[in-house]
């Protein structure tokens, strides 16, 4: 009896195991897959007409598809970009509102980060000549 007792509790703990792992490796990866995809946007911010932003932004709603804030965000980023009388100050909100929904989903800290920071990208280039005084 003993015998059983330990080996259905051997078997069901090695079962729990499995479950538990794999569920932690999918919810790592899904994780992986929408910070690539911030990376990747924030990444080409400098060319928002370029190919690779608009490739991971039309990406944004496959990846996300589990965060009803971040699609509700590109939902709104998208019918604002589609109106023919849009305006910039706009567009540029509604693209921080999609950047904040993603960092939020994905529990990046951004407080000390100030709108700026998201909406204009680092050129090394071009600091380098005002460094220079150019």
């Amino acid at each position: 009896m003993n015998l059983v007792v330990v080996l259905l509790s051997s078997l069901l703990s090695g079962i729990a195991g499995v479950g538990i792992s794999n569920w932690h490796h999918k919810k790592a990866e899904k994780r992986m897959h929408k910070l690539r995809l911030l990376e990747k946007l924030l990444g080409n911010r400098h060319d928002i007409m370029g190919d690779k932003f608009t490739e991971a932004l039309n990406s944004v709603f496959i990846v996300f598809y589990d965060s009803p804030p971040v699609i509700n965000a590109l939902k709104a980023f998208h019918e604002n970009t589609m109106n023919p009388i849009r305006g910039t100050d706009l567009a540029n909100q509604k693209l921080l509102d999609l950047f904040r929904a993603m960092c939020e989903d994905l529990d990046i800290q951004i407080r000390p980060l100030t709108d700026t920071f998201f909406l204009q990208p680092f050129n090394i280039r071009a600091s380098d000549n005002i460094a220079k005084g150019r």
